[in-house]
């Protein structure tokens, strides 16, 4: 089994999605990491205008993710050489499943 767990996946250094094993969690359990790990997002002190309900399991999405010894070009990722988690095409060596809660898809206005 993979050695991937949870993450927020970034698209130019701002996080944009949070993602979880399929096979390691629940729907239920990656709304509840999600929300552990960007507790932040979820508090109208921190919104700065804009704030994140809370997902429900509507808001889970299947993805495949797999390892990358080196990113893809598409993913306009500077790895370093040290590789990547990216998404790719169900069937492919080495993809599993995830879980995926996109945080645009949660965003509500706030005063805060």
């Amino acid at each position: 089994m993979s050695k991937f767990d949870y993450m927020n996946f970034s698209v130019g250094g701002y996080d944009t999605e949070f993602v979880a094993h399929a096979g390691k969690y629940t729907e239920e359990q990656a709304i509840n990491l999600c929300i552990q790990e960007n507790d932040w997002r979820f508090k109208p002190e921190y919104c700065n205008g804009r704030l994140l309900r809370v997902p429900t399991v509507d808001d889970v999405k299947t993805r495949h993710v797999r390892w990358y010894i080196r990113a893809p070009e598409s993913c306009g990722y500077d790895d370093s050489g040290r590789g990547c988690y990216t998404y790719c095409k169900a069937g492919e060596k080495g993809s599993f499943p995830v879980w995926v809660v996109e945080f645009a898809k949660l965003e509500v206005e706030c005063n805060g």
